[in-house]
């Protein structure tokens, strides 16, 4: 369960993120292999809140990371092998049903 806290610092996602990345390495965003890091399917800023205004548990969860190239903080560590370039910041704060999920 997540303590509400999110980041690439909080340790529910460096958890979480190691076991995505162990199970599958494709971007979702570009299904080119060779990923990193990993992209929030859901964002923070869209995910439920509670009423105190912290987010409810499950930001954080491998159901909702995938792995993606090119996640903040590592631009140059990680773009497509193929090209395509840094997929997680094409995509933006846009959600996934307003992609065309081909390679970029």
């Amino acid at each position: 369960m997540s303590s509400g806290r999110s980041g690439t610092g909080a340790r529910p996602y460096r958890r979480n993120r190691a076991t995505v990345l162990a199970n599958d390495d494709t971007c979702h965003l570009c299904g080119h292999g060779d990923a990193h890091t990993v992209d929030h399917i859901i964002p923070a800023r869209d995910w439920p809140r509670g009423p105190d205004g912290k987010l409810l548990p499950g930001l954080d969860d491998p159901a909702n990371l995938a792995p993606a190239h090119g996640t903040m903080g590592n631009q140059e560590l990680n773009p497509c092998p193929m090209g395509c370039g840094l997929c997680n910041q094409r995509r933006g704060a846009r959600p996934l049903s307003q992609l065309d999920r081909r390679p970029w």
